[in-house]
């Protein structure tokens, strides 16, 4: 193999480290964060704590992992280290086999990305049934494990499975299963580690390579993975990182019902006929609803009353705050009700993507109902939804919502 087809492959690599965000989560989003990140600027100018919201259901307690990488005080690498020690670091982890480099990163002279807190390493990894792109991050991040090891959305990403533990010194531990969007035999399997003080440790692999998958699965089970990225070996290379000077705080979770909670309230209010399926609450508040033999997606998110949410109103008020098909309703009680129709963006258009309604009340509360049309986030396509706007502006003004 030539060195630029290594080199390809390397970039394909590092490429595969990060997590793919679903483009339509981008969407909905963009307004809701844009607008909190605001508030969380005039709090911070008051003195005041930003909230962060949290979701944490369906999480496993487990004793604990032998061997978990201990906490370092340290506020400067405690022990330099060159690319060659660090990747043989990870091959020495590796199971029997043969392994190729394409790729090692000088740990504290900064990631691919830039980031000098975060270094990594790719290999193609040979067990005997075929060589496998395998990939490592080592990282000293601003997350928790609230943030640092989650699941991927299983509607934004096909998946298998995943399984999420955490152990009593309050690190995680996740191993997602991910299937590919376009190619139907390539596997994705990544394990993640994170602790509490920000240390975060990934490993990716593939069955093959990201677009030539060789065999059926990644060569290392379930098992292998967990005993992988938990090694005590990765304290090496922690010590080898800058420690940031401001240890991670857990974020103070958002008041307001869980995920379950807005899914239980959603059902009941769907027109009759529609017919619910594949809720998912793990990675917030998704529905799949088949309605007059079309499938589309719903999600709803309720922001309790309060000066964020009164903000929020003042916000979707102003012109400028939508796209080009908003269209806003000030109803007598002081309510305000917005629906909007929009692309892959907010401004976007053409084709029609995404549906949406929400209601402001006077005191900050606000219900939204989010739709696209398909089964899940990766698969959204234009065309008729299974509900129309008047059917979300119904179901998000219900009276149910504020009692």
């Amino acid at each position: 193999m030539s060195f630029e087809d290594e080199f390809a492959q390397a970039l394909r690599g590092a490429v595969a480290l990060a997590p793919e965000p679903g483009l339509h989560t981008l969407a909905a989003a963009a307004e809701r964060r844009g607008r909190r990140r605001r508030n969380q600027r005039r709090a911070l100018v008051a003195g005041g704590l930003a909230a962060a919201l949290v979701v944490t259901a369906g999480l496993t307690t487990v004793v604990g992992w032998p061997g978990s990488h201990a906490a370092h005080p340290a506020t400067e690498p405690v022990r330099p280290m060159t690319a060659e020690e660090s990747i043989d670091l990870f091959t020495a982890l590796l199971p029997q086999g043969k392994s190729r480099v394409l790729f090692a990163a000088t740990p504290a002279e900064g990631a691919p990305n830039g980031d000098r807190y975060q270094t990594g390493g790719t290999v193609l990894f040979d067990d005997g049934k075929g060589e496998s792109l395998i990939s490592y991050t080592v990282s000293r991040t601003e997350l928790t494990p609230e943030a640092g090891a989650v699941c991927m959305d299983g509607f934004t990403m096909p998946q298998e499975s995943c399984e999420r533990t955490v152990a009593p010194d309050g690190s995680a531990l996740v191993v997602d299963k991910l299937k590919d969007r376009n190619t139907d035999d390539h596997r994705e399997w990544r394990a993640t580690w994170a602790a509490p003080d920000g240390r975060q440790v990934m490993i990716t692999e593939h069955n093959g390579q990201p677009a030539t998958p060789n065999r059926e699965s990644p060569p290392l089970d379930a098992e292998q993975l967990r005993a992988l990225v938990t090694a005590p070996a990765w304290e090496r290379l922690f010590d080898a990182l800058p420690a940031r000077e401001n240890a991670p705080k857990p974020p103070t979770p958002e008041p307001g019902p869980k995920a379950e909670e807005l899914l239980a309230a959603l059902v009941p209010l769907l027109p009759p006929g529609a017919v619910p399926s594949g809720q998912d609450g793990r990675n917030g508040p998704h529905l799949t609803v088949t309605y007059e033999g079309r499938t589309s997606m719903l999600s709803v998110s309720v922001t309790e009353p309060g000066e964020r949410g009164i903000s929020d109103k003042e916000y979707a008020e102003s012109e400028g705050s939508a796209g080009p098909l908003a269209v806003r309703e000030r109803r007598p009680d002081g309510s305000t009700v917005v629906t909007n129709m929009f692309g892959n963006g907010k401004t976007a258009v053409d084709p029609i993507l995404h549906w949406s309604a929400a209601v402001h009340y006077a005191d900050g509360r606000a219900i939204e109902i989010n739709e696209w049309n398909g089964e899940n986030g990766y698969t959204f396509r234009p065309g008729t939804p299974a509900l129309g706007l008047d059917q979300l502006k119904a179901i998000a003004t219900a009276p149910s919502w504020r009692r």
